[in-house]
């Protein structure tokens, strides 16, 4: 069964019991923490999802994401678009200690009872996907480059060959 809309929200287990696949285009309006980390406004976010089942029977979904975000070079301090394209697997666990045991073979659990929130899944996703330290993907010029020869603290000195006023 294949899906036009994104919805808000998903039943892992019934939708991966079907087979389930959903596309669509997610608004990043709502994504408060991914708002907070990009420099300005977004366009929409493209996701595909895919639900099934693993060897084991367990619940799975394969999700694909693809935005363009503008985000703020810590080089130079201007903005430029970065293209995010990113995939993941998530195995839905059926108990706290499959959940542990997945975690220490490096699967990527979720534990969920309920609902998903599709849209805190791809905020997530988009979120691992960022550079911890963005720049351009070529040279740019940075904000100050230090003069040759100068301590960035040399002013400091001065201050510790004043004299001490105690109270």
């Amino acid at each position: 069964m294949e899906s036009g809309t994104l919805p808000k929200s998903i039943d892992p287990e019934r939708a991966a019991g079907q087979g389930l696949v959903v596309q669509g285009g997610l608004d990043p309006a709502p994504l408060a923490r991914l708002r907070e980390l990009v420099a300005g406004d977004t366009g929409p976010i493209s996701v595909r999802l895919v639900f099934g089942r693993d060897e084991q029977g367990r619940g799975l979904m394969q999700g694909h994401a693809e935005a363009s975000l503008p985000l703020l070079c810590q080089r130079c301090t201007d903005v430029f678009p970065f293209a995010v394209h990113t995939e993941w697997r998530l195995v839905f666990a059926r108990s706290e200690a499959d959940e542990r045991e997945l975690a220490e073979k490096g699967i990527d659990v979720c534990y969920h009872s309920g609902p998903l929130d599709v849209a805190d899944v791809v905020e997530e996703e988009l979120i691992l996907a960022l550079p911890m330290a963005p720049r351009h993907p070529g040279d740019c010029e940075p904000i100050a480059r230090p003069v040759a020869g100068t301590h960035p603290f040399a002013e400091l000195a001065g201050l510790l060959k004043r004299p001490r006023r105690d109270i």
